[in-house]
Order: C-alpha cells, then sequence, then structure tokens
C-alpha cells in the first residue's frame, strides 16, 4: 500500500526530526544545550521563513534603474559611495549569456546576428533561444551529477566501469530541459518506482541511489575484512539536506 500523498511530502522532515531526537538523547546535557541552540538558530534561515514583498528602496539616480530589482542594487551602491559600471556592449553580452547558459562560446555568426538586432526585446529573446538549447541541461545537469557523485566508473582502486550509468546521466539532464519541478525531481530520485509505477523516469532516476562511488574489493572481494558503510545512505542525506 502506497503511503498518503501528505505524508510522501513531509517524510523528510520527520526523519530528521527523529535522528535529531534520538542524537540529543545519546548525547550529555550540555551537548544538548548546545546542539538545540545550534538547530534554533539553522531553523531561523531565511530560506525556512515566509516570503514577504520589501518595500522598493529609494535611489538618487532615478534613470539608472531599468525594474525594480534595480533599486536594491543601486541603493546598496549609493550607500557605499559607488557608482554602477558602464553597460556592456552587445558582443561582451552574447559572450556573457552563452558562456553561463551553455558553457559554450557563442559562433561569429550568433554574435553578428545580435550585435545587429536593434529590437528592444533582442536580449530577452537571446535569453530564451539560449535556456531552450539542448547545451543548457548539459551545463547545469553537471552540477547536479556532482552533488550525487555521479561516476561512470566504481572509483576506489579496482574503478571498474559502469557501462549501463549513462541512462541516470541524461534523466538529469532532461529534467533541466524540461524544467521539471523540484518536487518532482526529488521523488522520482527517492521513490519513483513506487510514487510514479509505470513511467520511465520513475526507474531510471532510481539511477541516483548507485549513482556514487562504490568498493567492489570491499564488497564482492573481500566482504569480511571492510566494515560495510552506507554510501548510498551518505549521499542521500548529504543531497537533499
Amino acid at each position: 500500500m502506497s503511503a498518503p500523498p501528505h505524508f510522501c511530502r513531509a517524510w523528510p522532515v520527520v526523519l530528521r526530526g527523529w535522528i535529531f531526537a534520538l542524537l540529543l538523547l545519546l548525547s550529555p546535557p550540555r551537548e544538548r544545550t548546545a546542539a538545540a541552540e545550534t538547530e534554533k538558530s539553522k531553523a531561523d534561515h531565511w530560506a525556512f521563513k515566509p516570503t514577504v514583498r520589501p518595500s522598493i528602496p529609494a535611489i538618487k539616480n532615478q534613470s539608472w534603474g531599468r525594474n525594480p530589482i534595480d533599486n536594491f542594487v543601486l541603493s546598496k551602491l549609493e550607500a557605499l559611495k559607488l557608482a554602477p559600471s558602464r553597460e556592456a556592449g552587445r558582443v561582451a553580452l552574447i559572450r556573457r549569456l552563452s558562456f553561463d547558459l551553455t558553457g559554450l562560446p557563442p559562433g561569429p555568426e550568433e554574435v553578428r546576428q545580435f550585435a545587429s538586432d536593434t529590437r528592444p526585446d533582442a536580449y530577452e529573446k537571446l535569453v530564451d533561444r539560449l535556456l531552450g538549447s539542448p547545451r543548457y541541461g548539459e551545463r547545469w545537469a553537471r552540477h547536479w551529477l556532482d552533488v550525487v557523485h555521479y561516476g561512470e566508473s566504481h572509483g576506489y582502486d579496482k574503478d571498474k566501469p559502469r557501462p549501463n550509468a549513462w541512462p541516470y546521466r541524461d534523466y538529469i539532464i532532461r529534467s533541466f530541459n524540461s524544467d521539471t519541478p523540484y518536487s518532482r525531481f526529488a521523488q522520482e530520485q527517492i521513490a519513483g518506482d513506487v510514487l510514479f509505477p509505470g513511467t520511465a523516469d520513475g526507474v531510471v532516476a532510481l539511477g541516483f541511489i548507485a549513482a556514487g562511488p562504490w568498493d567492489y574489493v570491499g564488497h564482492v572481494e573481500l566482504p569480511e575484512t571492510k566494515p560495510t558503510v552506507s554510501l548510498p545512505v551518505t549521499t542521500t542525506v548529504t543531497t537533499w539536506s
């Protein structure tokens, strides 16, 4: 029987609370107090607070900003008695965007087209085009693959190849390119076979569990000589905490 949806959403928080409570019970009283204070300070982090709409700060140079976000930037610069840098040219803009969003330089023809594009929304159209490029997912997926310790070989001394690791890599790229919601992205990798049965991504995403290094010697050849360390569990905790 599958767990109710509200439990699936809340279980990471519940599990973390259980672990923290157990650690408090096993630790000396002084350490309990210190741990409680640390946990309290973490809970006070801005990321765990409700979002609020701040008031737009007043600025002296009314002609510089193009949207309300610029007011926040300029107000800080003015408070420090600094002036904004001059606006970048078209060639610099397309190079910055291309490297940032795709990790690749723009082609000469792309540079010429953007430099000669006089439309007021030329920059926005360039951003949309680069975000729609398959190269976008390839560039930004690598950051997630680093987090989960993805490798196409086991690592350690034998470092045996993993010929079937690539479907998980392609799943991550595809998720970035299709703008998969983060909640779905997380659920597919942790329990996709249960939460999304019958879907290809619900199975392929579980490659997350085996993405990290694996000690072939310690688990296959000489399992009795080394303590078993659950790397998938460690990866799961460090990734989602």
